[in-house]
């Protein structure tokens, strides 16, 4: 690989909370925060559904023991920055899209480490991983939304020349990201089939972004940035536990592997959504103010 793939990643996310802070006022994340209904609903299902679902599913399906230790976390930790390089094309959900990205990654941090005390097979217990999250949280995504909104207070009529600029860096920085990993994710899906793994992740996907979808209200935008953020699971954290606490195994290929399918599920279903949208934009507007 010419380019790491962790400090790509942490570049492109980086970029993409600058610029939202450059396009969201405070009042505007306050104010989502405010809708705790919707917050609640988020939550139960990224913390409860969706973990009890990964349950089930390794119960189902003959999964290899790297596989069904995979998918359990993968159901059981919740939010991932990755998903802002499909919901900051949500231009009318910009701050429901960062708040929803930052909150969930914060909720990873209490379930994390009470995924790793309650594994029975866990090898090696080691704090890294939280502490390692915790420290990406501030540096590239808490510091670069704060020093967005610092530039656009300072600078209000430099900030929208930024944007276009900022999202054409991005883009370039998540299609690298893409093809530079192109091998491991190969090899990962290779490494973790067998059992029905690959199906019951794809179940998992799918199952998780209808349920993001039917929780996020009335507001058809605001569902999409639910469904796609609910969908997309901490494949970075669980990369990260899967390394300190499963040395040895094929446990980290799970994550690898899951980040190969929800891209491109993402991208279609982002696709067809803008062509519903733009398809309908009366009955959309209608459902939105209900």
């Amino acid at each position: 690989m010419l380019i790491p793939p962790l400090p790509l990643l942490n570049f492109f996310v980086a970029v993409v909370m600058f610029s939202i802070g450059l396009r969201v006022t405070g009042g505007q994340l306050i104010g989502i925060l405010q809708n705790r209904a919707l917050f609640v609903r988020v939550l139960v299902a990224n913390c409860l559904f969706i973990p009890a679902l990964g349950f089930l599913l390794v119960h189902i399906f003959p999964l290899k023991p790297d596989a069904s230790i995979g998918i359990l976390l993968l159901a059981a930790i919740p939010g991932t920055p990755i998903a802002l390089q499909f919901n900051r094309k949500a231009t009318t959900r910009l701050a429901f899209a960062a708040a929803m990205t930052f909150i969930l990654s914060v909720v990873s941090l209490a379930i994390a480490p009470l995924m790793i005390e309650v594994m029975p097979q866990i090898v090696e217990r080691s704090q890294r991983p939280i502490l390692r999250l915790f420290t990406d949280i501030a540096l590239y995504i808490g510091l670069p939304l704060w020093a967005g909104r610092w530039t656009a207070r300072r600078a209000p009529k430099l900030a929208p020349r930024f944007v276009t600029v900022l999202e054409i860096i991005a883009s370039i920085a998540f299609l690298t990201l893409m093809f530079e990993t192109r091998i491991v994710r190969q090899e990962a899906l290779n490494a973790i089939k067998g059992g029905g793994a690959i199906l019951a992740m794809g179940i998992l996907l799918l199952a998780s972004m209808t349920i993001g979808w039917f929780i996020g209200g009335p507001d058809p935008d605001s569902r999409r940035v639910v469904a796609t953020t609910t969908g997309m699971r901490s494949v970075i954290v669980v990369l990260y536990v899967a390394r300190s606490c499963f040395p040895g195994t094929n446990v980290f290929m799970a994550p690898i592997a899951y980040l190969t399918m929800m891209v491109p599920t993402n991208l279609v279903f982002i696709t067809i959504y803008s062509f519903w949208r733009k398809r309908h934009p009366a009955t959309a507007d209608i459902e939105a103010a209900a």
